[in-house]
């Protein structure tokens, strides 16, 4: 017999919100078996069971406890009276919102994750369910899938789930969703907008004189980005960038390699920003009280945007990869990002970050470092825009670049040398994907 407590999941994870049991209380499970939802700061996890033995719920669905607290006990001799559906914090926690989705995204060309959503209790099956139907205590699915096809009035016994292990993700409820024949939204749910990739937009619209809960996504990303201005000076740094090379490669390598996944704008522009910070070290350089730490690497993040949120999964030893591994790892967690199965650590540890709103058609703007980095690079949308070339005016694609820098770590001729590197790899891009 074992406590469960509420584990550690991320480096500045507190504490944690039950999301939702994926066994019935008295449930017999085994070592590995996935049995709670937890929403932490950064992401939604799974916890497996440390053992074998009859689960003893102690912490209810919606409940906030802090790290370390005991949420279920595991095995024969469970104490008497144990509090099954209780928690020993729970009433001085806040109640869960059945609607309050979390986050959050790949700025650039992918787009990452719609996560979190309070799950609905899910009671133990019956004697009669359980000869009538599937047994719904065994159904593992993101808390998101289970808000969509709540509100969209689908059955999770009836969808084939394709995530790891067999977990329901959105994708799978869409697909149902959108399958003739599928049912109509119930009249007590609000339908759910289901929006192109490139335009996030809530699943539950607000309206005027509401106050809508945060989640705790939205809560670390609006105190990081407090954080982020009040402590450090930001300046910005400004260059057009001539990105008609960069289109023309990157056609070239969708006609060349069919087979492998084609780069995205963002993809290059990840692989020059890796290549320019692998050869200037000081530009990742933190400040820290008294001195400068340098990072053990280079290791990009990428704004993904969600539904309610954003994430930054990080691509790792970034100058290391070819650009089309670094196409297949943006694609990989930005997927996952949508799907709920990132975890903390992919989402920790970037030295620099990358965020582009180009594909929403934003010419230019000023990205908020993530701290404690000292630098993030801002990417507009590339416009044919006439240019004067040798004399002459041609047409070129043009796009700006704004590059944001933490003023204690670099200074302006240093954040403009760098960025001047970073523009001479993106207009002329053939060593960016040569190997």
């Amino acid at each position: 017999m074992s406590e469960l407590l509420m584990p550690k999941l991320s480096d500045t994870m507190e504490e944690g919100t039950v999301l939702g049991w994926l066994v019935p209380d008295g449930a017999v499970v085994t070592r590995g078996q996935p049995i709670v939802e937890i929403e932490t700061d950064k992401a939604d996890m799974t916890v497996d069971a440390p053992e074998n033995g009859p689960l003893r719920i102690l912490a209810s669905e919606g409940s906030v406890h802090p790290v370390g607290a005991p949420i279920a006990w595991i095995g024969e001799g469970a104490p008497a009276g144990a509090p099954t559906g209780s928690s020993p914090s729970e009433a001085a926690a806040p109640a869960a919102s059945d609607e309050v989705a979390t986050n959050i995204p790949v700025g650039g060309d992918g787009t990452p994750q719609e996560i979190g959503m309070a799950v609905t209790p899910a009671a133990a099956p019956t004697a009669a369910a359980s000869a009538t139907g599937p047994d719904r205590s065994r159904i593992i699915a993101s808390p998101l899938a289970r808000q969509v096809a709540r509100d969209v009035g689908i059955d999770l016994a009836n969808v084939h789930g394709t995530g790891p292990g067999g977990r329901i993700v959105r994708a799978d409820v869409d697909a149902i969703a959108g399958a003739p024949g599928a049912p109509a939204p119930t009249a007590a749910a609000p339908s759910v907008s289901v929006a192109p990739s490139r335009a996030p937009t809530p699943a539950t619209p607000m309206t005027f004189g509401q106050r809508v809960p945060a989640t705790r996504l939205q809560r670390t990303i609006a105190r990081r980005m407090q954080e982020s201005v009040a402590t450090a000076p930001h300046f910005a740094l400004q260059r057009d960038v001539d990105a008609s090379e960069l289109i023309a490669v990157r056609r070239q390598l969708a006609a060349a390699r069919p087979d492998t996944p084609t780069p995205s704008v963002t993809d290059l522009i990840i692989r020059a920003m890796a290549v320019a910070a692998a050869e200037r070290p000081d530009v990742l350089a933190r400040w820290d009280t008294d001195a400068f730490v340098v990072p053990d690497g280079v290791h990009v993040g990428v704004a993904v945007a969600v539904e309610r949120g954003l994430f930054v999964p990080v691509i790792r030893d970034a100058n290391t990869k070819s650009v089309t591994e670094i196409a297949v790892q943006v694609r990989d967690l930005a997927a996952r990002c949508r799907d709920g199965s990132i975890t903390p650590a992919e989402l920790e540890g970037s030295t620099i970050t990358v965020s582009n709103l180009g594909m929403y058609g934003i010419d230019r703007f000023t990205a908020v470092i993530n701290p404690p980095e000292a630098a993030i690079l801002a990417v507009g949308v590339a416009r044919p825009q006439p240019v004067v070339r040798d004399g002459n005016v041609v047409v070129r694609d043009m796009m700006t670049f704004t590059l944001s820098v933490d003023h204690r770590s670099l200074y302006g001729a240093e954040g403009a040398t760098f960025l001047a590197r970073v523009v001479q790899l993106v207009e002329m891009p053939y060593s960016l994907v040569a190997g």
